[in-house]
């Protein structure tokens, strides 16, 4: 055999290796590995969307829990019903931490109020030297108060109706009596008045006796 035919045999055994090189192991290994890409692709679209869905969960659980506390401060301020007895604890607690005599407080029939919610009024005296009036005056101002875009809540929302400064008995001076008319709140609406439902029943009663006669 010639050496131009040697050439040409091993030649063509080389690209016969070549091409089954390529068919037999490249091809495959690329078949597999664009497969495994489709897959990497689809498992990570898949991973993507499952993690947004978890921040969403921990914004939506963030915000609920901001929801809450919120609730929990409105409660506070403005509860369901009178709570007069928590009040008056409040009241007292106040009192004692400005230096003034808690003499007595008297709460009223709670009335609807103009804009809507319940007025729960009531009277309010204690005794002390001028400035833990103020003291005192300004912790019940500052049961609810904002700090920047927060809403710091350590009891009743109570608004100031009427203050009266008189002259105690003798012998207290420098000391001073209060006495304050004030209103809190609650959401639940007032109870119906007694005077209202004898004033139905006397008209019922009327009107009964009309028909008869």
């Amino acid at each position: 055999m010639k050496k131009r035919d040697i050439g040409i045999l091993i030649g063509l055994a080389i690209v016969v290796f070549l091409v089954a090189w390529w068919f037999l192991i490249i091809g495959p290994k690329r078949d597999d590995a664009a497969t495994k890409e489709a897959t990497y692709q689809t498992e990570k679209a898949t991973y993507d969307q499952s993690y947004a869905r978890v921040q969403r969960i921990d914004e939506e659980r963030a915000a609920a829990g901001q929801a809450t506390s919120d609730l929990l401060k409105l409660n506070k301020l403005i509860p369901l019903d009178n709570q007069v007895p928590s009040m008056i604890v409040e009241l007292q607690a106040t009192a004692n931490e400005a230096g003034i005599k808690f003499l007595k407080i008297v709460p009223n029939a709670a009335v609807a109020g103009t804009g809507g919610g319940t007025i729960v009024p009531f009277e309010l005296n204690f005794q002390g030297q001028y400035y833990d009036v103020n003291d005192f005056l300004y912790r019940v101002e500052n049961f609810a108060r904002m700090e920047g875009n927060d809403v710091t809540v350590s009891g009743r929302l109570i608004s100031v109706a009427t203050l009266q400064l008189v002259e105690p008995e003798a012998g207290a001076f420098p000391e001073v009596l209060v006495k304050m008319g004030a209103n809190a709140y609650m959401t639940s609406p007032p109870p119906p008045s007694k005077t209202a439902g004898r004033t139905a029943d006397a008209a019922s009663q009327d009107s009964s006796g009309a028909g008869g006669g």
